[in-house]
């Protein structure tokens, strides 16, 4: 028979430590408060031995070991595992999610859904191979982090190697590759590297970890097809891997299939698309624009360069047009013109300007949606006026004076850099750091690269909230600063400039990755 000895309803933790327990779940408030882990109120099995009874076909109870699955509940050790991982799964969770989104997801008062594709994993088979270790790594990486835990963190990187092994392996399998367990464990793993990647020496290690990851997470994707994404799981995944790979293709200025017609339309047959969607749809043109700005530059005969971009120009201004479109109709879907700053809480309250809007402090959605928004109109204004000032330059005559007055890089990125305070309040969890990556990834290289007098005090602002991020323990300097290594490969010449500024500007203003481009030594 099975016994469990004691009397105590109390966490291990306290027990051990001879503490009365508050017995909160997940993690009591004793652990909490005192910084440890909790180890859970799992009990431990005591084997209490019975004499052998054999009736006919029946034997004694004994614990049988499956050679697929081993019956956890006869298991002492490997019931003790379980319930660590439960208990750090689900601290991992709470500190992940946004507070007041952790229990039911809300629709945002513009129509579309919350949207964490981490919700999805709660899901799936936690005991696929490839899914259990990816997510056990990522988990004890970030508890590790807020608990100031070594061992936990080192454990938390022998998983992640044990992940990578796996997804070797179900890579190659046929039908695992097409799992949503596969393509999470992707996902994962790239966030792990994310906030914590590797720390060798080679700087951009963790940058392009972090991209091969991303990519074979769009290449599973693609493997699917269009139409292979059935369900909400599948559906939710594909929305955040397509905005991915857009945001990857930005960066490397090339288009990729999310970009053709049937990736565009075929996924949203069954729901029709909201207006974060549409806007995703109009980023995924960026990497064109981009491409073609690089291939303009690289072109070496003067008169067809010259009608390449006149081409690109009345291009960008198209897009513009349809970027315009899209806030005219998201606009008049709310109660309030739509702001130029995204305040928290305690901002709006102090704050005397009239720019600010009184959306609900749960609409997360919207909020990620207007900095994307501003990082769009900054690439695209950047481009546009860079096109424009090239044009002008060489006398054409039939071109307009002046770009019309919203053409404003320099507005939309002082927006992303003055909201980035909303995103990584501690309420919202990593996901709001995650989602904000981009939008102040751009906005800051942007600001290294201007010349502008007002660009110091953005710079200034952008580094208070990436030190602010690594008190949190999330290094999202560190990371950026890794991908742009990983992705500028230029080496800079004059030591006395600073490498992040000098690969900015090269960003912005230079070809990149063109095949006829000379790289710089």
């Amino acid at each position: 028979m099975v016994g469990v000895p004691g009397r105590s309803k109390g966490c291990k933790t306290c027990r051990k430590r001879k503490k009365g327990c508050d017995l909160l779940q997940p993690a009591c408030g004793n652990c909490i408060r005192g910084g440890l882990i909790c180890e859970g109120y799992a009990r431990q099995w005591t084997f209490i031995a019975n004499e052998p009874v054999a009736r006919g076909d029946a034997t004694a109870v004994v614990a049988r070991r499956s050679p697929v699955k081993a019956p956890l509940s006869f298991l002492p050790d490997e019931l003790n595992r379980t319930a660590f991982e439960t208990q750090s799964v689900s601290i991992f969770f709470d500190l992940y999610c946004p507070a007041n989104e952790r229990l039911v997801p809300k629709s945002s008062t513009v129509g579309f859904d919350f949207r964490n594709w981490i919700t999805v994993v709660q899901k799936l088979d936690l005991e696929d191979a490839a899914l259990r270790p990816a997510l056990l790594s990522f988990c004890l990486a970030r508890i590790g982090v807020s608990h100031n835990d070594r061992a936990m963190s080192e454990r938390a990187i022998k998983l992640y190697g044990t992940a990578l092994k796996e997804m070797n392996v179900a890579i190659r399998d046929g039908k695992r590759s097409h799992t949503d367990e596969v393509l999470a464990a992707g996902k994962l793993m790239a966030q792990y590297e994310m906030f914590h990647g590797s720390t060798t020496p080679e700087l951009k290690t963790r940058g392009t970890n972090w991209k091969a990851h991303t990519e074979g997470v769009i290449k599973l994707t693609q493997i699917r097809g269009p139409r292979g994404l059935d369900g909400d799981n599948a559906r939710l995944m594909f929305i955040d891997s397509r905005l991915s790979a857009t945001i990857t293709a930005i960066i490397n200025r090339k288009p990729n299939f999310f970009a053709t017609t049937a990736w565009r339309t075929l996924p949203f047959e069954s729901k029709p698309k909201d207006a974060s969607d549409e806007l995703h749809d109009i980023m995924a043109t960026l990497p064109i624009l981009l491409e073609e700005f690089d291939l303009i530059h690289a072109c070496h005969d003067d008169g067809v360069a010259h009608q390449r971009r006149l081409r690109l120009f009345y291009q960008c201004r198209a897009t513009d047009h349809t970027l315009r479109k899209w806030l005219q109709d998201l606009s008049s879907k709310l109660p309030s013109p739509l702001p130029s700053v995204i305040r928290t809480p305690a901002e709006q309250q102090n704050t005397l300007e009239h720019d600010c809007f009184s959306f609900e402090v749960s609409d997360h959605m919207l909020a990620i949606t207007l900095a994307l928004y501003w990082s769009t109109c900054m690439l695209l204004h950047g481009l546009i006026d860079m096109t424009f000032n090239s044009l002008r330059s060489s006398g054409r005559t039939d071109m307009p004076r002046r770009l019309p007055e919203h053409v404003d890089p320099h507005r939309s990125a002082t927006s992303i850099s003055r909201s980035i305070g909303y995103f990584i309040r501690l309420e919202m969890g990593i996901w709001g750091v995650q989602l904000i990556g981009f939008p102040l990834g751009v906005a800051l290289m942007y600001f290294l690269s201007s010349d502008d007098a007002n660009a110091d005090e953005e710079r200034q602002r952008l580094g208070a909230n990436i030190a602010a991020m690594s008190r949190m323990g999330l290094s999202l300097g560190t990371f950026l600063t890794s991908l742009q290594a990983a992705t500028v490969p230029w080496f800079v010449t004059d030591e006395s400039e600073d490498p992040w500024r000098a690969r900015s500007r090269l960003w912005f203003t230079q070809c990149h990755k063109c095949g006829t481009t000379e790289t710089r030594k």
